[in-house]
């Protein structure tokens, strides 16, 4: 088939509750394929799901479904009706391929179903299938996702790594393109030739965080031990300034909209450019009034006063930054172990920065640490005692219990840190099945108990409930 005849339908899968934001995946990929002369529709099918389901009278039921495929009769029969309406929108575009991005692992049991229904009522179109949810985390040791949709004929093929090239070819026919059906995927050269994404299907009125995505860089410049955005991108690579400024002026021009959101997991890795980008929006903002200006979210990693001058936080409270802020662990031994190497005076004068200069900040802390100790709990409790006055400054608080994902440096270190993995029952795993499991927060060590962690994150989230942080706790 010429490349003229083919029609790709790229959608973002359903269940990622998290974000009310555009997924970022079909826009970007439909870019790339148009410069192939291919046509495609992007459409983010998880926003669509979301309003329809956080609309629905009985819509616990139905969320219950999607993340545990468990539920009474009734309420398969209100998830068929989904998923035959997502269905539909993609047959009736008559689509040669259809690529289903997943981000999450939340997404797969969505996936499976969808897919069925494609399947059966649309067999002619070629399902492939990519994003960083294909796995249960992105380094997993297990493919049982991808095992069980080959198996089923649910899916035709996979694709690994980043999709704007590997896409193209798979269009192309070449099945032989590295990360097409294996996971020897190849990287982009260089992020400064990418084409801007092609926000052009979406239908923004659905989303209560109307931001335009931005792939800003790729990979991490830190080396923290508990994360895999470090082995699936082995290299941290960036845009320079004038290339991602120059993006969001095209998309201003195109779309009206002046909120962004970074959507790589470090936004200040290249301190040179992000302070010429920074400068760039704080030139376009100034002598603005407030529904003229950019604004902008990012993860941003806490370095030195001096690196981090006053100055700077002039320009983000004068450019409408959010800037995420992955604290970890307020432990400074326990911080350290995991690869973040700055004090605790460092959080303060962040704390202090954001607070004069109004700031929004979104701290994400991980709790049960296997380095952390009894002390440590009681520390980690005394410290946001201690910083109270500045709950308002902290938009959003996230508590999430350490988990042990595969293939990390946390996981390498496991017998180092004298870790237990534990099934269901609580009882010790033997070595094969532990080197088969999947990210999991069912483990201990030997000096604290999983319950004593357990005991430790419920306290510390109703601590900070009580002092009155904005808390997002799992």
């Amino acid at each position: 088939m010429e490349l003229k005849d083919h029609h790709v339908v790229i959608a973002g899968m359903p269940w990622v509750n998290s974000i009310h934001a555009p997924l970022a995946a079909p826009g970007v990929l439909k870019s790339a394929l148009t410069l192939a002369g291919i046509k495609s529709t992007a459409m983010d099918l998880n926003i669509e799901v979301l309003v329809k389901v956080k609309s629905h009278p009985e819509c616990a039921h139905l969320i219950k479904f999607f993340e545990t495929q468990t539920a009474e009769d009734w309420v398969v029969q209100e998830v068929s009706k989904i998923l035959f309406y997502c269905a539909n929108r993609i047959i009736s575009l008559k689509p040669t391929i259809i690529a289903l991005s997943l981000l999450t692992y939340e997404c797969q049991n969505f996936t499976y179903w969808l897919c069925a229904v494609l399947k059966e009522i649309y067999p002619q179109g070629l399902i492939v299938i990519g994003g960083p949810g294909i796995k249960q985390n992105v380094s997993s040791y297990s493919d049982k996702f991808l095992d069980i949709a080959k198996k089923l004929n649910l899916i035709d093929d996979y694709i690994a790594g980043d999709g704007e090239e590997s896409l193209v070819e798979y269009v192309k026919g070449n099945r032989d393109y590295p990360g097409i059906n294996n996971e020897n995927w190849k990287p982009l050269d260089d992020l400064n030739n990418l084409q801007d994404p092609d926000w052009s299907d979406y239908n923004f009125y659905l989303y209560s965080q109307t931001y335009i995505p931005v792939i800003d860089a790729k990979g991490c410049v830190r080396n923290c031990e508990f994360c895999d955005v470090i082995e699936f991108w082995k290299k941290f690579k960036y845009r320079t300034a004038e290339n991602i400024f120059e993006e969001m002026l095209r998309q201003i021009d195109r779309y009206g909209m002046k909120d962004f959101d970074f959507r790589s997991s470090i936004s200040n890795g290249n301190l040179k450019e992000f302070r010429k980008l920074l400068q760039l929006m704080y030139d376009y903002n100034k002598g603005k009034y407030r529904p003229e200006q950019i604004s902008w979210n990012a993860s941003f990693i806490i370095r030195k006063e001096s690196q981090h001058p006053e100055i700077m936080w002039e320009q983000m409270a004068a450019t409408n930054a959010t800037l995420s802020l992955g604290v970890e662990s307020v432990v400074p031994h326990v911080r350290k172990d995991l690869g973040k190497h700055f004090e605790n005076s460092d959080i303060d004068y962040h704390l202090e920065m954001a607070k004069k200069y109004n700031v929004k900040l979104i701290i994400m802390i991980i709790t049960g640490y296997p380095t952390e100790t009894l002390e440590g709990y009681e520390f980690t409790k005394q410290w946001f005692r201690d910083r109270v006055a500045y709950k308002d400054t902290i938009s959003r608080l996230f508590l999430g219990p350490c988990a042990i994902i595969p293939n990390t440096g946390l996981d390498r270190h496991a017998m180092e840190y004298k870790i237990i993995f534990l099934n269901d029952d609580g009882k010790p795993m033997d070595s094969a099945t532990s080197k088969s499991r999947t990210s999991n927060s069912k483990w201990q060590t030997e000096t604290i108990t999983r319950q004593e962690r357990i005991t430790h994150h419920k306290e510390l989230v109703n601590l900070c409930r009580e002092l009155g942080f904005n808390l997002d706790a799992y």
